[in-house]
This record gives C-alpha cells, sequence and structure tokens, in this order.
C-alpha cells in the first residue's frame, strides 16, 4: 500500500510539472479512433477523455479494470529505467526507446525523439506488443 501511495505521489508530482511544460499544443484525443484503442487494449473502452494537463489521452476499458494513457512531452522529461523488471529496449524508434511492465498490471512503453517524449500505458488485458504499437502509431501520427 505504501509503495502504491507513493507511485501516485510521483505521478501527481510529474502531471503538475507537466502543466508547465513548453508543448506544442494539439488534440491528442484526435489521433486514434475508440475502435483502434478497443482493438490494441484487447477490450471495450469508452470514449476519450484529455489527460495530463491536455498533453495526454486516456480511454478506459468498460470491464472498470483496464485503461490506456498516450502522452507527448518535451524531451526535458525523457526517462529511461533500465534497471526496471522486464526492461526491454526497443530498436528503430526515436533516438531511443523502451518498454517494460508497469506495476499494475500493464505495459509501459516510451520513446524519446528529437522534439518529444512520447508515452503509451496499457493496463489491463494488453500485451508488450501491443504498447511497442501504440507507440509507434503515436510517433507516426502526432
Amino acid at each position: 500500500m505504501r509503495t502504491r501511495l507513493i507511485y501516485v505521489g510521483v505521478c501527481l508530482l510529474l502531471t503538475a510539472q507537466l502543466a508547465n511544460a513548453k508543448t506544442t499544443q494539439h488534440n491528442p484525443c484526435a489521433l486514434f479512433t475508440t475502435v483502434e484503442i478497443t482493438t490494441v487494449l484487447g477490450t471495450a473502452v469508452e470514449g476519450s477523455e484529455p489527460a495530463a494537463m491536455g498533453t495526454g489521452c486516456q480511454w478506459f476499458g468498460k470491464d472498470d479494470k483496464s485503461y490506456v494513457i498516450i502522452q507527448q512531452v518535451g524531451t526535458e522529461y525523457w526517462t529511461d529505467p533500465k534497471q526496471a523488471s522486464g526492461y526491454e529496449a526497443i530498436q528503430g524508434v526515436g533516438k531511443k526507446a523502451y518498454s517494460h511492465p508497469d506495476v499494475q498490471g500493464g505495459w509501459c512503453a516510451m520513446a524519446l525523439t528529437k522534439d518529444a517524449t512520447a508515452s503509451a500505458l496499457l493496463i489491463g488485458t494488453a500485451k508488450r506488443a501491443s504498447a511497442v504499437t501504440l507507440l509507434r502509431q503515436l510517433l507516426e501520427r502526432g
């Protein structure tokens, strides 16, 4: 429980910092349809909602357990947790990219490009390949 509270606290702190990030404003929710997110997550989702102070978008699974969050922020927010359990580098995506299991039972994939840090978080039934696919699509469309 304590670990989860620390994790939530770190996420809130990062979100507060992102509010001050100087990134190009766009509508990340317009990048994917509900059908596309349902396919990648492997379960039906509700409509999209803005996330992370407008730098991202989220979809919640109709199963009340699954969700997807995509986000693009400035390069100063790049992190590379090479020591994370299950960490795998992703070749051919941006300057650097990786994926690893998320503590909440899903997958996180993140890439650093010349202009941005992009991430895809899938919680629930999705597999690593789905997180990597969504990250690639985010970079192509975003």
